[in-house]
C-alpha cells in the first residue's frame, strides 16, 4: 500500500525560486527541482517550519512572464551535514491561488511535460 499523499504528477523543473513569508520580509532565493499543479520543491539547506505560508515568484523555462503565487510549507527534509541527504528543502502547497494563477501553473506543468 502506498504512502503517496500527491494527487498530482511531479514534473522536474530547475529554476530560480524567489520567496519570503508571507508576511513581508527580503525575498530569498534557492532552486526548484519539481512541480506539479498542486505545488512545488525547493532545495534548500535551511528550510522555513511546516505551516509557513510563503510568496514565491519565478520564471518557468520558456515563458516570458514570472509566476506569482502563494503556498504553504506542508513537509521538509532537513539539511544532515553528517548523514546522506542529498535531497534537503521543503515541499510547498499551492493556496489562495486565483483561477488565473492555476491556469498558469497547469500549462507550465503541461509545457514541462513535453520538453
Amino acid at each position: 500500500m502506498s504512502t503517496e499523499k500527491r494527487h498530482d504528477e511531479r514534473k522536474a523543473m530547475r529554476t530560480r525560486m524567489d520567496y519570503r513569508n508571507e508576511g513581508g520580509g527580503d525575498f530569498l532565493y534557492e532552486y526548484t527541482q519539481n512541480i506539479s499543479e498542486g505545488g512545488i520543491f525547493i532545495e534548500t539547506r535551511e528550510p522555513l517550519p511546516v505551516g509557513t505560508t510563503v510568496e514565491m515568484r519565478f520564471q518557468p523555462p520558456g515563458t516570458e512572464d514570472p509566476v506569482e503565487v502563494k503556498g504553504k510549507v506542508v513537509w521538509i527534509n532537513p539539511f544532515r551535514p553528517d548523514d546522506d541527504n542529498p535531497n534537503p528543502g521543503m515541499g510547498i502547497q499551492f493556496s489562495a491561488v486565483t483561477d488565473e494563477e492555476r491556469e498558469i501553473v497547469a500549462q507550465v506543468v503541461k509545457a514541462i511535460a513535453y520538453l
